[in-house]
């Protein structure tokens, strides 16, 4: 079979263009890799990287901890054993275990689900090959992202409490009203009759 490039339709260029600005505007509006994650040196020799394990944070969504840990250009593997974490959040604190995140050496996660608004602090503790850590890394601007309320990314808006029922309610309240009338509007053509 030959092909050619005759017989292949021509994309216009409007609708090209389209696709490249809404190409341009989803890779604006991305978060980058690591850009929402706070790094730090750690005991003079170990690199952390600090985040959630979802970004942007959203609340009650599945999300965690996220942490890698390298020494130089080697990631630190092992550390499940011998450094702890905790979510702090007002007064409340989670004991958090961390455990190897799957196919990412040095890289250590930590589930949870956020339930407020907020930013929170991971706080890291216990030693590595000996030497004593202790490090509390905050959510803000200059960190890694805060937990965002969950209307800033619903889509469409979430409805009012009580607006579902209005939305179903108005069509049998305007069916009712029309049986109603055709009803009355019998009735009288009956009694003419």
């Amino acid at each position: 079979m030959n092909l050619t490039l005759s017989r292949v339709p021509r994309v216009h260029g409007f609708f090209m263009i389209g696709a490249i600005g809404v190409i341009a505007l989803v890779m604006a509006t991305m978060p980058l890799g690591a850009s929402a994650h706070e790094t730090r040196t750690v005991a003079d020799d170990y690199e952390f990287v600090v985040g959630f394990v979802n970004e942007p944070a959203v609340v009650d969504e599945f999300n965690g901890i996220w942490l890698s840990v390298a020494s130089g250009d080697e990631p630190v593997e092992g550390l499940a054993d011998t450094l702890q974490a905790e979510v702090l959040l007002g007064e409340e604190t989670l004991e958090a275990p961390l455990r190897p995140s799957h196919g990412e050496p040095g890289v250590y996660v930590s589930n949870f689900i956020p339930t407020a608004e907020s930013d929170y602090t991971f706080h890291f503790f216990g030693e590595i090959d000996g030497v004593e850590v202790d490090e509390t890394f905050t959510s803000s601007p200059e960190g890694f992202d805060s937990v965002a309320p969950r209307s800033d990314f619903e889509f469409p808006a979430a409805q009012e409490e009580g607006s579902a029922e209005r939305t179903v309610a108005m069509p049998v309240l305007v069916g009712v009203v029309l049986a109603a009338l055709g009803g009355i509007g019998f009735a009288v053509r009956r009694q003419r009759a």
